[in-house]
């Protein structure tokens, strides 16, 4: 796999630094077919006529790659000697997509050319934008970003290129440009927390709001001396001869405030593949997303995370991007809680049971364990993933093929067993997505 990823860099390298596009070399290698074929198969009536039509047609291919590359040229020194940067600007939508946008001021397109702005991250990843010509020598251009993981992505150049019409030649001028953004988790599922919402009511933090507490008008309990009779459900009287009230519905102007804890300690940090580790790493912070964003309805959430976050300072005081900027360590997770005050607490299966059962013991009564298992975030292989791989298109997600031969498989699969069949046999309040 590695040796793949090598040689496929260094293709990528080399084309790049190549002026000249494939489309060139395929133009050029169908003009001399269509010559070895004329020349081979044409009688001598014909011969003389048709040299004359492939040589009609190759000085008309002359002029226009000719062409082609005085139109590059001249807007390419135009724009060089200018000396202008292009601005790019990220934007966030609803959903939580990032909106790439690209600005060059003092640019001259190519005659029927394009120009295209081509941003590295991380030194990585790449993202191209075709520009459009605008008002007053200026191009624009915007993309959704489509980065793999969850987390801070740094800028490093944008390089524009210049092209021709037939896409023949490119030549590109790179810019430095150090600008980081951060790409945030995107809750898509409700969590059902009633467990979380039943135990932690400790009504410390007024609002400027009313929040919901338990008791809504569906919910029934048993009769007692103190209960309005005019409440009672007397349908359900008649049937079981029970007395059944109705909890009314109340409202408070106080919330819970929970302490929300999620730990990034991983112990095969060494032993997984990158690939491995990272689809987990982005599945476990998108169940920290949800949870959060479920608790915060009817509650007041402190996040507390258990590492300083690798995000631009502007970004720090948003909660996802606080969970984006995280990343795995090693450091024991018994240090990161405060004994009895921890509300709710995500852990993962790559929390090596030892350290779990320490932090076990620091857990109130009240506390609720959010437990994310390896299981739900790489899916299985079935075989329609077998025939698909070998009789049509390769399986995109290759990380299920990884994690199937991976050597520590069987190791990080019993640990994700033991943490499970621990939080069960101490009856802790856990749920488990």
């Amino acid at each position: 796999m590695k040796k793949v990823d090598v040689f496929c860099q260094g293709v990528k390298y080399i084309r790049s630094k190549m002026f000249v596009r494939v489309t060139f070399f395929i133009v050029l290698l169908f003009v001399f077919l269509v010559r070895e074929y004329v020349a081979a198969g044409a009688s001598e009536k014909v011969n003389d006529i048709a040299f004359l039509l492939l040589e009609s047609s190759m000085f008309v291919f002359g002029i226009i790659i000719l062409f082609s590359i005085i139109t590059i040229l001249i807007s390419f020194f135009i724009y060089r000697k200018s000396k202008a940067k292009p601005r790019v600007k990220f934007t966030y939508t609803g959903d939580n997509e990032v909106i790439c946008e690209v600005v060059c001021n003092k640019i001259l397109f190519p005659f029927a050319g394009a120009v295209k702005a081509g941003l590295t991250f991380d030194k990585r990843h790449e993202a191209l934008i075709v520009l459009k010509r605008q008002k007053h020598r200026q191009a624009y251009g915007k993309k959704k970003l489509n980065l793999p993981n969850i987390k801070s992505y740094d800028l490093d150049t944008v390089t524009l290129f210049f092209q021709d019409f037939f896409r023949m030649f490119s030549f590109k001028i790179e810019v430095k440009h150090r600008v980081s953004v951060v790409i945030l988790p995107v809750a898509e599922n409700e969590i059902e927390l009633s467990k979380v919402l039943y135990t932690m009511d400790q009504d410390e933090i007024r609002t400027k709001t009313v929040h919901r507490k338990e008791g809504e008008l569906l919910h029934f309990k048993h009769f007692e001396s103190s209960d309005d009779i005019r409440r009672i459900v007397w349908p359900v009287y008649a049937k079981t001869k029970e007395l059944i009230v109705r909890m009314i519905e109340m409202r408070n102007m106080y919330a819970s405030r929970i302490d929300m804890y999620a730990s990034f300690c991983n112990g095969y940090r060494n032993l997984l593949d990158k690939t491995i580790s990272d689809t987990f790493l982005n599945n476990y912070k998108t169940n920290i997303w949800e949870v959060y964003k479920s608790l915060k309805k009817d509650n007041e959430v402190r996040f507390i995370p258990d590492q300083k976050s690798k995000i631009a300072v502007e970004h720090q005081h948003e909660v996802s991007a606080q969970i984006s900027g995280m990343d795995w360590h090693s450091n024991k997770i018994e240090e990161y809680f405060v004994d009895g005050k921890v509300s709710v607490v995500c852990i993962s299966s790559l929390i090596p049971l030892q350290d779990i059962e320490k932090m076990f013991d620091k857990l109130g009564a009240n506390a609720v364990v959010i437990f994310t298992s390896l299981k739900s975030s790489i899916e299985k292989i079935g075989v329609k993933d077998v025939l698909r791989e070998i009789f049509t298109i390769p399986n995109e997600k290759k990380v299920n093929w990884r994690w199937l031969f991976s050597t520590d498989r069987k190791k990080v699969l019993n640990n994700d067993r033991a943490v499970r069949n621990a939080l069960i046999s101490r009856n802790l309040n856990y749920i488990e997505i």
